[in-house]
């Protein structure tokens, strides 16, 4: 017995200082949290100049501020570097558009959901029938050379459905994008927000590539954290629930899909927002959307409104 409990006290005084400490602790102890983005995946994750934006910065910044600390962002070169980098303490949360799934929740754990997607599609009009909507509709492309971001959910859908020659792998959607506009392959494959992004922000090559966005799939984004740390799963679960229930994440959606405005190259955003002014945007947003309402009817009654 003495020899177990010997060796018992041997190993708490050999633990890293700080280690058996829950990890929210370890971050406000540290005073800054580092964040896992995607890189280069418009509207979640995007560099405009030296500046970070998108929907996935913002959420990071408002979690961040809840904690009160800082937030410092990486971005690894390649997507299957999420996973590992988190894994060897590169980074303390994954917050880059990424997709639940059982195989990779054996690795880490997932927070609840916070944005749902489908298997999308971009293609060259010429190589598909007009008639064309879907994901699944590329199947029926002969001799098919698709853009695929490697390490993804996308390339492993694609490996199942296309034969190996078929796929060529991309470090980036936007460079799979890029690729397809260049010719160097029929078509790329993507969730459908980015997709649906890039159709509405490329409009100069409408008349060369259509987008398939009716829904093949329903996966879901959340965030990504170490196993072994129940609490901060649960506290990131209650971050998850209060922006959907607030309204954050309807504001940011409406601002990143509909709004559009960090598309315009000269777009910064100077100030980072909290909480509270997220709230009282999405409240001067209701107004202003109750007013317009209230245009239309006197409008639809033939009476003026000015």
């Amino acid at each position: 017995m003495k020899k177990w409990t010997g060796i018992l006290i041997a190993v708490v005084l050999l633990w890293p200082p700080g280690s058996m400490a829950g990890e929210i602790e370890r971050i406000q102890q540290k005073g800054v949290i580092t964040v896992s983005l995607n890189r280069d995946y418009p509207p979640f994750a995007m560099e405009r100049g030296d500046v970070l934006t998108g929907l996935d910065v913002d959420l990071a910044y408002l979690l961040a501020d809840l904690l009160g600390v800082e937030v410092r962002f990486i971005s690894p070169e390649t997507y299957d570097r999420q996973i590992p980098g988190l894994l060897a303490g590169k980074s303390d949360i994954i917050m880059a558009a990424m997709t639940r799934t059982p195989q990779r929740g054996l690795k880490v754990s997932f927070s609840d959901p916070y944005f749902e997607v489908s298997q999308a599609a971009l293609v060259n009009r010429p190589r598909i029938s007009p008639a064309a909507d879907a994901y699944f509709d590329l199947l029926e492309v002969k001799d098919l050379k698709l853009g695929v971001k490697t390490g993804t959910t996308h390339e492993a859908f694609a490996q199942q459905l296309f034969p190996a020659q078929a796929i060529v792998g991309f470090p980036t959607a936007a460079a799979a994008a890029d690729a397809l506009v260049q010719g160097k392959v029929d078509a790329m494959v993507a969730d459908s927000p980015f997709v649906q992004v890039w159709r509405n922000t490329h409009v100069e090559h409408y008349s060369r590539i259509t987008a398939l966005l009716t829904p093949v799939t329903r996966e879901y984004y959340a965030f990504a954290i170490r196993q072994g740390d129940p609490d901060f799963l649960n506290w990131l679960n209650l971050f998850v629930d209060q922006i959907r229930t607030d309204g954050t994440l309807d504001l940011l959606k409406y601002e990143y899909f509909e709004v559009m405005a960090w598309a315009k190259e000269s777009e910064q955003r100077e100030e980072r927002l909290n909480l509270a002014q997220f709230l009282k945007n999405r409240f001067l947003a209701e107004k202003r959307a109750t007013i317009e309402q209230q245009r239309e009817a006197f409008r639809d009654k033939g009476a003026k409104y000015e």
